[in-house]
């Protein structure tokens, strides 16, 4: 068989998602693959969207006060969102949800579900990371709040699915879940994969900027002030959200694309440096794990302007991107 490209794009986790492998395999087995990895994507969203109301997440949120069995991956996405939430200080913060309610973002936003019944949290409080009780098959959260794996949980999906790819004998793969990427290996003609950047000022474009990846696990997140789709909301808003004010965060960066070993470390990391703004986003991040960054801003007089660092994120207009991102 030669080496070929094959892709599949769907809708699920809100936006959509395609899948991407470079591979000699058979045709068979290549169906097999994709159909695993569809599986993964959506038993995940069933399991983990607050949206639906007999999600695994939503069910443990109408327990809380109350130790809560839970399944070995809600135990696995709960801990590497504490574990985040502990390295940000708490900037990064999965008990946001009733402050993003409040700011606005309680529908879905996948087109024809933006009408769906949906859990109320707006009544309910925001804490820190340390009143997450995780034990070895429960977990449990104080009564009167609730989480929202939004922040971290695409990312996590992404690292997984990678791990999952990682077993099998394929020449290279790119995975875009929204606005979360993760990518290994070579494209078909033996390339490194290139990624290309979803503009700010132009979100159906892309900029000047791309992204060489290293042929080992690397994984990229975009986040953005964009206000998202299916929310009928009149005053300025979007749903980055800034845990000292719990309201939408009062920032410079428009977009901010981050690349680093795990996706979920990058999808954590792109939505605090939103929070922190251009003057003191570029530090934090490299203090955090970021490989590279491009945080596209705009100034008081609104004028637009570029902050970059890292070596993978290079100046170049590509005429056949890999992918490109999308607002997470």
């Amino acid at each position: 068989m030669h080496i070929r490209r094959l892709s599949q794009t769907k809708l699920a986790l809100g936006s959509d998602i395609t899948l991407a492998i470079v591979t000699d395999m058979s045709s068979v087995a290549a169906d097999c693959l994709f159909m695993e990895l569809w599986n993964r994507i959506f038993i995940f969203e069933k399991c983990f969207s607050r949206f639906l109301l007999m999600s695994e997440l939503t069910t443990f949120n109408r327990s809380s006060g109350i130790k809560s069995a839970i399944s070995p991956e809600f135990k696995g996405l709960l801990s590497s969102a504490k574990k985040m939430s502990i390295e940000t200080n708490d900037l990064y913060n999965p008990f946001i949800t009733p402050a993003l309610q409040k700011a606005g973002y309680k529908k879905s936003a996948v087109p024809g579900y933006e009408h769906d019944d949906q859990m109320d949290y707006t009544p309910r409080r925001v804490v820190g990371i340390e009143r997450l009780e995780i034990g070895n098959a429960w977990a449990q959260i104080p009564y009167g709040t609730a989480l929202d794996m939004g922040g971290i949980g695409k990312g996590y999906l992404a690292d997984q699915l990678s791990v999952v790819l990682n077993r099998h004998s394929i020449h290279g793969y790119w995975l875009s879940l929204g606005g979360d990427i993760v990518a290994k290996g070579v494209d078909e003609n033996g390339n490194k994969i290139r990624l290309d950047i979803q503009s700010a000022n132009n979100l159906v474009s892309t900029t000047d900027w791309i992204i060489n990846c290293p042929e080992k696990n690397f994984a990229v997140a975009t986040s953005g002030t964009f206000r998202r789709k299916g929310q009928d909301i009149s005053q300025k808003w979007h749903h980055i959200i800034d845990p000292e004010t719990q309201k939408p965060a009062v920032t410079d960066i428009r977009l901010a694309t981050v690349c680093a070993d795990t996706c979920e470390r990058a999808d954590v990391l792109a939505s605090c440096a939103i929070i922190m703004g251009s003057d003191k986003a570029s530090l934090f991040l490299k203090q955090h794990g970021a490989k590279s960054a491009l945080l596209q801003c705009i100034d008081e007089k609104g004028t637009s302007f570029d902050i970059v660092f890292g070596r993978n994120i290079k100046k170049m207009k590509m005429i056949n991107p890999v992918g490109v991102f999308q607002n997470a």
